[in-house]
């Protein structure tokens, strides 16, 4: 199992390093980018899974996730992820 953070600050999919290799699917990873923090640090990227599926409950859909060698979460789940799945958050009662 892998364990995540939902940040609804952020606009994309994170999947650490170590997470994709323990998957065994680092081939996967297309080209070295760049990307802006919520810091605003610019830091570089290993690159991106494109179309990768994603479960969640009984929910499955393909995702695109930036590939990055950080060590405090196993994967980061945007904003964008919460929409595509239909994720109802109430702040209030402290739910997703």
């Amino acid at each position: 199992m892998i364990e995540g953070l939902v940040n609804t600050r952020a606009s994309m999919l994170i999947m650490v390093a170590n997470v994709v290799r323990e998957l065994g699917i680092m081939h996967l990873v297309a080209s070295h980018e760049t990307y802006k923090m919520a810091s605003s640090i610019v830091t570089q990227a290993l690159g991106r899974i494109v179309e990768l599926p994603v479960k969640v409950g009984g929910i499955i859909c393909q995702m695109i996730f930036l590939v990055v060698d950080i060590d405090n979460h196993d994967l980061f789940l945007g904003l964008d992820f919460l929409i595509k799945i239909g994720t109802i958050v109430d702040v209030e009662k402290g739910i997703i």
